[in-house]
């Protein structure tokens, strides 16, 4: 008698689905802070030359190493790979919503740079290998409109919860 399970019909949606909000929460993170800056300068007493890293650190960092983050991946497995660099960035997210000084809100935004060049190769490789081949063309456009959406809304929620709240809710 053959052991063979069934897979859940559902298995690969749900690992869509839980790709796409990583996904999203990374290429959030690139606009939603961009209307929150005069708030965060109000706050940390910085200048506009300074509270800028607070975008830029983040990109540079993940525009960096992301690159290496697929070798990452790659050597060690991107589940491996995305589980460190989601553990990475949501550390480093809650260090950035309770900084108590510039330099600890700029070393938490680079090191979510880290985490987010960590998850994306692998978002990316998980993403494609859930899908049958032949739909790769509706993964990749599925992927761009997540990442459309983010970048819409970013500004949005940034600036709602930086004025509604504090703009430490947008690492939060």
């Amino acid at each position: 008698m053959s052991h063979i399970q069934e897979q859940d019909p559902n298995s690969p949606r749900l690992g869509l689905l839980a790709i796409f909000v990583a996904l999203f929460i990374i290429a959030i993170d690139i606009t939603a802070f961009s209307p929150a800056i005069p708030a965060i300068e109000r706050e940390m007493g910085m200048d506009i030359t300074t509270s800028q890293w607070v975008i830029n650190g983040y990109g540079l960092v993940f525009g960096v190493l992301v690159v290496t983050g697929g070798r990452i991946a790659d050597i060690f497995g991107r589940r491996r790979a995305f589980i460190t660099g989601a553990g990475i960035f949501l550390a480093f997210s809650l260090m950035g919503g309770l900084a108590l000084n510039v330099p600890m809100l700029l070393a938490a935004r680079a090191f979510m740079g880290v985490g987010a060049a960590l998850m994306w190769p692998s978002i990316l490789g998980m993403a494609y290998s859930l899908m049958p081949e032949e739909r790769a063309g509706e993964t990749g456009g599925l992927i761009m409109a997540v990442c459309g959406l983010a970048n819409t809304l970013g500004p949005i929620m940034g600036g709602l919860l930086a004025d509604m709240f504090s703009w430490r809710w947008i690492f939060l």
